[in-house]
């Protein structure tokens, strides 16, 4: 093989994935995306009917607002496990997700009950000058339909949920993005990624 044809092999070789990947980077297009929940319309005897075009506007415990949703904001909401003594994990993880997502902006509530809820307001007042952070247990009592009701966490089919503690996502139009367990660290990874991929939809 003489040493032309060896050179043009090696330039193919050599030049190909290059080329591919220059035309990718130019006008390839991220196709990812977040699911919107629910899938499908479903109904149950404590929700009722939930259609597929469900958002969520506010939420309410006790026919009380407790949170009404802004407009083209994006919202994480955050349930810490009641059953929780030691939440100190969970505290470094969500400390974690706040000081990697300063850019992004999005309101972090966590809605927690009230033995918990002293510790984790201390947490976000030590995080104020990176992110609106907002705690409350303003829904201690009735959280159970608020969650699965208006957030749908019944829906969620993490396997690391259970009665761990929980997050969900939801955009700027009140669509439901995803649902995550706040004190696993790999949760939080994914969180962290489609986060920034929400971030990024037009």
């Amino acid at each position: 093989m003489s040493k032309l044809t060896k050179g043009i092999i090696l330039i193919v070789t050599l030049g190909l994935p290059v080329s591919i990947y220059l035309f990718l980077q130019a006008f390839g297009e991220n196709m990812y995306a977040l699911p919107l929940y629910p899938e499908t319309s479903y109904s149950s005897a404590d929700c009722g009917t939930l259609t597929v075009d469900y958002t969520v506007s506010k939420l309410t415990c006790d026919s009380t607002d407790v949170v009404v949703l802004g407009d083209q904001q994006t919202y994480l909401f955050h349930f810490p496990d009641p059953s929780k003594t030691d939440i100190a994990g969970e505290m470094n993880e969500m400390r974690r997700l706040v000081e990697e997502t300063k850019p992004l902006d999005y309101r972090l509530i966590t809605m927690s009950n009230e033995k918990q809820v002293d510790k984790w307001d201390k947490l976000a007042a030590s995080q104020a000058e990176t992110r609106y952070w907002v705690v409350t247990s303003a829904c201690a009592g009735s959280m159970e339909q608020l969650m699965n009701c208006q957030l749908l966490l019944s829906q969620a089919t993490l396997e690391t949920v259970g009665s761990e503690s929980r997050m969900v996502l939801v955009d700027k139009v009140g669509r439901i993005r995803g649902f995550y367990a706040s004190a696993e660290k790999g949760e939080i990874d994914r969180l962290l990624v489609e986060l920034d991929v929400l971030m990024q939809e037009k």
